[in-house]
């Protein structure tokens, strides 16, 4: 399975509408706006892609590119997608001691 990153440079007016409609699609499971740290990392938006393939992972991005440039066009000025190489550590939920 391939599961990367997509990481969007929208318009901050309209990112809380963008997420709200990325986030329910069933191939995204965690989709969250972050601060922009410009110059060099100008994305605000950030939606977690799981496809069978970088090539389907990429073809989703895709999708909700046309639905950016569909709802609001205009507002993403840049896009990228990263790919994860591996887990380093997962773990539950901890409470307590």
């Amino acid at each position: 399975r391939a599961k990367g990153i997509s990481v969007w440079d929208v318009d901050d007016a309209v990112v809380d509408a963008l997420g709200e409609g990325i986030g329910p699609r069933p191939f995204v499971t965690h989709c969250y706006r972050r601060p922009r740290h410009l110059p060099d990392w100008p994305y605000n938006l950030f939606a977690m892609v799981h496809a069978a393939s970088r090539e389907v992972a990429l073809e989703r991005v895709e999708e909700i590119a046309a639905l950016i440039a569909a709802e609001f066009p205009g507002v993403c000025r840049s896009r990228d997608v990263l790919f994860s190489a591996g887990i380093l550590k997962k773990t539950g939920l901890r409470i307590g001691g």
